[in-house]
Formats: C-alpha cells, sequence, structure tokens
C-alpha cells in the first residue's frame, strides 16, 4: 500500500513534493527575517523595561536623599535651634536645642541629630559620644560653612566601623549671619531596602546595586556579602587614600582587597561620564557567577551609579518567546501550504487515480456493483468509461455471488449494532458501579433488556437497595453509639467528680480522726495518773490506821489527811465526768465513721468490679466503727462505777472527819472506818487501772480506724484514676462515634 505513494511512483506525489518544497523555502527565508527584526525590538523592548526599572529605583532613592536634606533644612529653621546656636553658653537654650534635636531624631529617623559651632567642633548631640568632635574637616561641613546643604559620602566615622551618610544644612541668625551647622546622620539601611525593591522586578535573579564613581558597591542588598567590594581593582594610589581615612573602618585594606572582577562596570562608568549618556546597557558577569544584561545610570544629586542586572535567560526569555510564535506562525502557514497543494493534487489527479484503484481493488474482490461514473474527457474519463463496461459484463455473471456477499454484509452490520448496545449497557453499568462507589446510593439502573445483562443489571439494583438499607442502619447505629458515647461520658464525669467529693471527705475524716487521737492519749495518760494518785491515797490510808493506833493525837492529821482524800476523790470525779465527755465523742465518731463507711459501700457498688476492693475495706470500717462504740459503751459503764466509788468515798470521809471530833472513843471506829476507806479507796485504783487500759484501748481502735480511713483513701484515689481512665475511654469512644457518622454520612440514601 506504501508503495503507491511513493515518489518514484506517483507523479502526483512528485508535483506535491517540489510545490511542497517551494512554499517551505519562501516560508523558511521570510521567518527567518522576520524573526531578526522582531528579535531586534525584543531587545530594545527588554531594554527599555529595565531602563525604566533603572528610573524608578533612581527615583526611590533621589526622593530619600530629598528627604534627609529636607530634614536637616527644616531643623536649621527652628526658632529653638537658633536660639541655642546663638546663645552656645547659656545652659538653658542648650537644654531646650537638645530636646528639639532629640524629637527631629525620632520624627525623621535619623541615626543622631548633632548641631555644630561654626568652626566644624560639635556642640551638643543626641549620640552621647559626638559631642567634642571636630568634623571641621569633613566635606559636608565644608559644604555647609560655605551656605549650601551638603551631603558625604559613604563612611565611618572616627572611632567607629559603622558606615553612615551625614546630611549638613547651615543656620542663620536674626542678621543672616551663620551662627552654626545642623547634622543629620543616618545609616544605609534604608538605602538598602529601597534597593531589594528591585529584585526579580524584571524576572527571576534580576537585581540592582549602588556603586560609586571608583565601582565599589554601596548597596547590593541581593548580595550582601560583598557590600563595600570593589567590582574591579581600584588604582593602588585610590586604594592607599581610602585605607589611610578608613573610609570602611579598620576593614577598609581587607574589603578593598577582596575585588571582583568586573571591569565592564568601571568601563561602563568611564563611558557614561565621557559621552555624557543618560545610560548605558552593558553584558557581563553577575555577582551570582552567571551571565547578564546590565543597564547603568547616574543620580543626579550625588556621585553615584545605579546598575540594574539581569540574567541572559530573563533578558532574552521575550525575544526566544517571539522567536518561537513566529516559528508556530511559520509552521502553521506551512501546513496550510501543504495542505492547499496536497488538496489539490488529490482532487485533480491522485483523488480519480486513487478510485480507480479502489474500483478496481472492490471488483477484484468480486463486488461488481462498484462503478467510476466519471465524467471527464481526458485519458483518465476513457479508462473510467472502459472499465465500467468491464464491469457491467462481468455483474451478471457473478449476481448469485453478490447476493451471497450481501447477506453476509447484512449479518456483519447486525453483529455490529448487537456490539454497540453491548458496549452502551456495558459503560452504564461502570458509571452506575462508579457512582455507587463514590457513596451514592440513591440512584438504580433502568433495565430495558430481557437478556443476561438484563440479568446484571437487576443483580446490581438489588445490590444497590441492601446497601442502602445497610446505610441507613449503620447511620441509625452511629447515631445510636454517639448517643451511647455522649451519655456515658457525662456519667463518667459525673462518677469522677463524686469519687473526687469522696477523697476530699476522707481526708477530711482523717484529720479529724487524728484530733481525736490526740485527745484518746491525753486521757489515757490523765488515767494512769489518777491510778497513780488511787496508789497514793491507799498507801496514805494504811498508814492512817498504824497511827490510829499509836496515840489519839494523830486523829487532827488523820483528819486533815482525810480531807485530802476527799478532795483528790472529788478531783477523780470531775476527770471521770471528762473522760465521759471524750468518749461521747468517740462514739459520736464512730456513728460518723459507720455512716461514712456506709456510703463507700454505696459508691463501691456503683462503680462495680474497680469499687470491689474499696467495699471491703468499707466493710472493716464499719466492724472497727461498731467495735470503737462498744468500747466507748464499757468506758462509760466503768467511769459510772468510778462515780459511785468516789461519791461514796466522800461521804465516808466526811463522815470519818465528824467522828474524830467525838473524841478518842471513836479511834477505834474511825480505824474500821478507814480500813472500809482504804478497801474503797483499793477499789477505786483498781478501777483506775481498768479506766486507763480501755482509754489505751481506745487509742489502738483509733489507730486502727486511721489505718481503716487511710486505707479507703487509698482506694477513693485508684478509684478516681479509675473513673479518670474511663472518662477518657469515654470521650475515645464518642470521638469514634462522630467519626463513625461523619464515615456514614458520606453515602447518599436518598
Amino acid at each position: 500500500m506504501l508503495s503507491i505513494f511513493s515518489p518514484a511512483r506517483s507523479l502526483s506525489i512528485r508535483l506535491g513534493l517540489f510545490t511542497i518544497a517551494t512554499a517551505l523555502m519562501a516560508m523558511i527565508a521570510l521567518t527567518l527575517l522576520t524573526n531578526r527584526v522582531a528579535t531586534e525590538n525584543a531587545i530594545a523592548t527588554a531594554q527599555r523595561e529595565i531602563d525604566a526599572q533603572t528610573l524608578n529605583g533612581i527615583e526611590r532613592i533621589e526622593m530619600y536623599l530629598q528627604d534627609r536634606r529636607s530634614g536637616v533644612a527644616l531643623t536649621a529653621q527652628l526658632p529653638l535651634v537658633r536660639l541655642m546656636l546663638a546663645n552656645q553658653d547659656d545652659p538653658e537654650a542648650r537644654e531646650r536645642g537638645q530636646s528639639v534635636i532629640n524629637a527631629v531624631q525620632s520624627t525623621f529617623n535619623y541615626d543622631s541629630m548633632s548641631l555644630l559651632n561654626v568652626a566644624g567642633q560639635t556642640l551638643i548631640s543626641t549620640n552621647p559620644t559626638l559631642p567634642g568632635q571636630d568634623r571641621s574637616q569633613r566635606p559636608e561641613v565644608i559644604s555647609a560653612q560655605r551656605g549650601a546643604l551638603g551631603m558625604s559620602d559613604a563612611t565611618t566615622d572616627p572611632n567607629d566601623d559603622q558606615v553612615y551618610l551625614h546630611f549638613t544644612a547651615p543656620v542663620y541668625g536674626s542678621n543672616n549671619q551663620m551662627i552654626g551647622i545642623v547634622d543629620g546622620r543616618v545609616r544605609l539601611d534604608e538605602i538598602h531596602r529601597l534597593v531589594a525593591l528591585d529584585a526579580n522586578r524584571s524576572g527571576t535573579g534580576s537585581y540592582s546595586v549602588i556603586v560609586d564613581a571608583h565601582g565599589i558597591r554601596l548597596s547590593v542588598p541581593n548580595f550582601p556579602h560583598l557590600l563595600f567590594h570593589p567590582s574591579a581593582p581600584l588604582a593602588p594610589t585610590v586604594a592607599q587614600k581610602m585605607i589611610d581615612a578608613r573610609r570602611f573602618g579598620d576593614n577598609t585594606a581587607t574589603l578593598l582587597q577582596q575585588a571582583s572582577s568586573m571591569p565592564e562596570v568601571l568601563e561602563s562608568i568611564d563611558l557614561l561620564n565621557r559621552h555624557v549618556d543618560e545610560s548605558r546597557f552593558f553584558t557581563g558577569t553577575l555577582n551570582s557567577g552567571e551571565e547578564g544584561e546590565s543597564v547603568i545610570r547616574k543620580l543626579r544629586s550625588v556621585d553615584w551609579y545605579y546598575i540594574h542586572r539581569v540574567p541572559i535567560e530573563q533578558f532574552y526569555s521575550v525575544v526566544r518567546s517571539q522567536t518561537g510564535y513566529a516559528l508556530l506562525i511559520t509552521a502553521i502557514a506551512a501546513s496550510l501550504a501543504i495542505a492547499v497543494t496536497l488538496w489539490f493534487v488529490n482532487n485533480s489527479l491522485r483523488r480519480p487515480l486513487l478510485q480507480l484503484i479502489e474500483t478496481a481493488s472492490v471488483i477484484a474482490g468480486g463486488d461488481l456493483r462498484k462503478r467510476l461514473h466519471m465524467q471527464r474527457r481526458d485519458e483518465i474519463g476513457i479508462l473510467a468509461h472502459t472499465f465500467d463496461a468491464m464491469a457491467d459484463a462481468l455483474e451478471a455473471r457473478i449476481n448469485e455471488a453478490q447476493a451471497a456477499q450481501a447477506e453476509a454484509q447484512r449479518l456483519q452490520r447486525i453483529e455490529a449494532e448487537g456490539r454497540a448496545s453491548l458496549e452502551r449497557s456495558v459503560a452504564e453499568y461502570l458509571a452506575f458501579v462508579q457512582r455507587v462507589a463514590n457513596g451514592d446510593l440513591s440512584q438504580s439502573l433502568h433495565i430495558d433488556r430481557g437478556d443476561a445483562l438484563g440479568q446484571l443489571g437487576e443483580g446490581l439494583n438489588h445490590m444497590v437497595e441492601s446497601l442502602r438499607a445497610m446505610g441507613r442502619r449503620s447511620q441509625e447505629a452511629a447515631s445510636a453509639i454517639a448517643a451511647a458515647a455522649a451519655q456515658i461520658l457525662a456519667t463518667t464525669t459525673q462518677q469522677a467528680s463524686a469519687a473526687n467529693e469522696q477523697s476530699t471527705a476522707v481526708a477530711q475524716t482523717m484529720a479529724a480522726l487524728d484530733e481525736v487521737r490526740a485527745i484518746a492519749r491525753q486521757t489515757a495518760d490523765q488515767a494512769d495518773h489518777i491510778a497513780r494518785d488511787a496508789q497514793a491515797a491507799l498507801t496514805v490510808a494504811q498508814q492512817g490506821i498504824a497511827v490510829v493506833e499509836e496515840t489519839v493525837q494523830s486523829m487532827t492529821d488523820i483528819r486533815r489527811r482525810v480531807e485530802g482524800i476527799a478532795q483528790t476523790i472529788l478531783s477523780l470525779a470531775d476527770q471521770a465526768q471528762a473522760i465521759s465527755a471524750i468518749t461521747s465523742v468517740v462514739s459520736e465518731l464512730a456513728d460518723q465513721s459507720n455512716l461514712l463507711a456506709l456510703n463507700a459501700a454505696i459508691e463501691a457498688a456503683r462503680a462495680g468490679e474497680h469499687g470491689r476492693s474499696f467495699s471491703i475495706v468499707a466493710q472493716q470500717v464499719r466492724d472497727l466503727a461498731e467495735r470503737s462504740k462498744q468500747a466507748t459503751v464499757q468506758v462509760r459503764s466503768i467511769l459510772g462505777d468510778i462515780q459511785k466509788s468516789t461519791n461514796t468515798a466522800v461521804v465516808v470521809t466526811e463522815e470519818g472527819a465528824k467522828r474524830v471530833d467525838s473524841g478518842s472513843q471513836l479511834v477505834s471506829q474511825a480505824g474500821d472506818v478507814i480500813h472500809r476507806i482504804a478497801g474503797e479507796v483499793e477499789t477505786g485504783a483498781q478501777v483506775n487501772v481498768q479506766m486507763a487500759a480501755s482509754a489505751r484501748q481506745a487509742t489502738a481502735g483509733l489507730d486502727q480506724i486511721g489505718q481503716a480511713l487511710t486505707s479507703i483513701q487509698k482506694a477513693a484515689s485508684e478509684t478516681l484514676a479509675s473513673t479518670r481512665q474511663a472518662e477518657r475511654a469515654a470521650q475515645d469512644l464518642n470521638t469514634l462515634a462522630q467519626s463513625l457518622q461523619q464515615m456514614v454520612a458520606v453515602y447518599r440514601l436518598a
């Protein structure tokens, strides 16, 4: 088939190729000429753009310098400044002048503001290190002394490595005589900021730089490590002069030695000055190391040069884009020319020949119904008529074969239609499945066929209905889980609060129990003291019996001793009453402990499995409280016996005192009475010993209560920690439920 279109075998192809080659040569020549003109125009346009960017940068710098000059000029006209310079020795005038320059510095953002006398000596300054400094030899001061506004070059001050600019203005008195100079000092930071605004303005990698007449970079914000470095090596005399003047501080020599190799910058400055041109374009190496196109202009008010530099790739990007555009237009025009040529050759020569070849091929394949029917009178027309006659002769012989071939074609069309219908159905099913996969369960397939694909569509509809029902149930389950999680979270939060309150109550109970234990220990000590007193009383009674047997005169002593015993017994009765009160308090504490243990058991039951150990501790606390209560009942009973005995002892001692007055005849009776008193005292001593033992037992019981409360507090803390953990788990469950709701919400069910 390809051999038909070979130039060696096809006249039409040879003719078409010749025509195409001629058109392409003409178009290429025209394109090259047009591209050269467009390139020159694009370069001129790009140069105008970067030159305009340079002008904008110069205007920003000039406006800033003019603003600095205006600031010092305005300061020179202030009355208080004139007053200070006219009365330089007046302290009040100096103080007012100081306040004025402080305000000017803050308002105009100067680094420092100073007032100088006519000789150039600094009088006052916002910088405390500057007063007394001699600036008479500085060019800006000399300019002000001549009556003009002055501006220094970028340089350092004495004893300072920071580079500044100084702006000066003369100050005139009432008689128009110069009385002083205003000096405003600024750093180069604002100039760096203004120059940095040009970064990437003319394309990626473009930047601006300010150099002085020697090519020293005064501002290069995109490459700060090159600040104050020369663009090219300086002449030795110029470099030595700058080093001697410490123009850039102690590092001047080091900075000047680290010069770059950009002689084109100095050449452009020289040509700009010699030819009095406003701007010059030059190419050279940029600070980044790549080649670039640059434009240089001189500032109007100072001997500085503003350079805007653009990488070659960015500069010629417009040229390349226009070249590409021209090539595209050429390619389109060539394509159109080729298409027109091919159309003409195809319609005039190649199409009839191809039609003849095609018809011959069809007839050779057995289809004799094909005819050329050409209305042409040339050789091709004659050949076509002859070819049609041959086809008519052959048609009659193969009618049966043509009928069979027509039937085969009909079957082939039916098969193609069936295949197209099958593909449409499959595409529709695939789109439906994709929507279901994306979460859309609200649609169903329309089934219009009863074959296997129809059954598949019905199966897909049933599947979507099942998924829709499942989605509804999932949404309902997610909502129920979210509600349950929220309720669980609220319940655990409430339980955590209750456990916290319970822990606080246990701590308060332990504090109260500590106080009760202290009182119980004090009671036991007092009971021991009473027992010792009772033993002493018993000893005295026995000695009283011996004295009664020896002499009647000893009755007086016996009476005193009996009265002392009566007082001791009365004191014992009072202490017994105090012990009774203490036992009442202990009984109340036991009741409260019992109630607290009951509440703890209830909370433990509410806590479930986590509160089982807490419930056991609560039961132990209840048992201990019951034992404490029983012990207090026993102590109270013993105290009742002690009170009865003490009352009896008091009566007996009073009776003994009365009998002593009756005389010696009652000595024997008194001896008997004393014997009885001794017995009662001995009984009282025993009771007191028992009371002391009971008090110690009560103290031990209280210690057990304290230990139980400590266990309760520990269990409460564990319960609180478990509750907090349950609360966090509830929060996680709530978050999981919300995530489940969001996941289920993706599916559209209706």
